[in-house]
């Protein structure tokens, strides 16, 4: 379920009603259970809305409670099969998202603090239901939006926007640092791109230190997690569901794609790309500019793009070094 203090639920739906929103066909369980909200498969409960986008994925639903899974076409015999109503339709992460939007929104923030922490300028709007820890100075022109908890010692930049977040102790975010925005997420629907709805939350640790203008974006379903101790420089971009480590190192300009899972102790060059779903073992090295498409195991140096390992990608370059010069000669 969407944690209450970022998001609203609205009113339940039935099955029935839900596949009629999505233009899926009911095959299995009661058109009339109720659904209250979206899950992932891993979270799913009796009131629950998942989806399937493979036939293969729904062996993961077998033994589990689940409302409704909107699943592909052809899916007749395992929905059979199943505890909970399963409706197909040709495009489950569409049917998904229209859900979604049907039943959760985010909290408006209009309603300020009466009662403002001692070290927060006057320009900066504190909702009334955000928690300020003690000793915390926030800066000109910020905005803390509903439900946004702030541990004690913590130090917000001027123009710092912090939503759906949850922040530890001695924290330091540098001016016009994004916390907590929607992340990135579309389908294509007959009319064009559908927002997948974004109903998790940043969580960061205590004594992480956030750099000017990087945005680090709430999780889809689950959280986006950032590791105690870690450091992140300026202009970094952390998409949704990243899951990164702690006492890692993040220097300017990287760009980390959705559900990344980077383990302690983790160092990035300037300008590292990763691709979605990748995982970089504790105590990975990324040079500078490499951009990764492949998992990096624990402890080894990855560089290049497309990345390898350091002393491949260092003998490949004095291979074509030495190739252009005997061209040229």
């Amino acid at each position: 379920m969407p944690d209450s203090r970022f998001f609203e639920t609205l009113a339940p739906l039935s099955a029935g009603d839900a596949a009629k929103i999505a233009g899926a066909r009911l095959v299995s369980g009661d058109a009339n259970t109720e659904l209250t909200h979206v899950a992932p498969l891993g979270g799913a409960g009796a009131c629950a809305v998942v989806y399937c986008e493979k036939l293969k994925g729904m062996d993961a639903l077998s033994g589990k409670t689940f409302g409704l899974c909107f699943a592909p076409e052809g899916a007749e015999e395992t929905a059979s099969s199943l505890a909970g109503a399963v409706a197909l339709v040709k495009q489950p992460r569409l049917a998904f998202a229209l859900l979604g939007a049907r039943l959760h929104r985010s909290l408006k923030g209009h309603e300020e603090a009466s009662v403002r922490p001692r070290g927060a300028h006057p320009s900066a709007f504190i909702a009334a239901t955000a928690e300020i820890g003690e000793d915390t100075e926030i800066g000109p022109g910020a905005f803390i939006g509903p439900g946004v908890v702030i541990g004690a010692g913590a130090r917000i930049g001027h123009n710092v926007t912090i939503t759906h977040a949850l922040i530890g102790p001695n924290v330091r975010i540098l001016p016009g640092a994004r916390i907590g925005q929607s992340g990135f997420g579309f389908v294509p629907g007959p009319e064009g791109l559908v927002k997948v709805p974004q109903l998790g939350r940043v969580t960061i640790g205590a004594g992480v230190e956030i750099g000017a203008n990087t945005t680090i974006d709430r999780g889809a379903l689950e959280d986006t997690i950032i590791g105690d101790g870690t450091k992140i420089d300026n202009l970094v971009q952390i998409g949704h569901n990243v899951r990164l480590g702690r006492n890692c190192v993040i220097a300017a300009q990287c760009g980390i794609s959705g559900s990344c899972v980077i383990g302690d102790g983790v160092m990035m060059g300037g300008q590292v790309g990763l691709a979605d779903h990748l995982t970089i073992g504790a105590g990975a090295m990324l040079a500078a500019g490499s951009g990764h498409m492949r998992d990096v195991p624990d402890g080894e140096t990855w560089g290049g793009r497309p990345a390898r390992p350091v002393k491949e990608w260092l003998r490949e370059t004095a291979a074509l070094a030495k190739m252009s010069k005997k061209r040229n000669g």
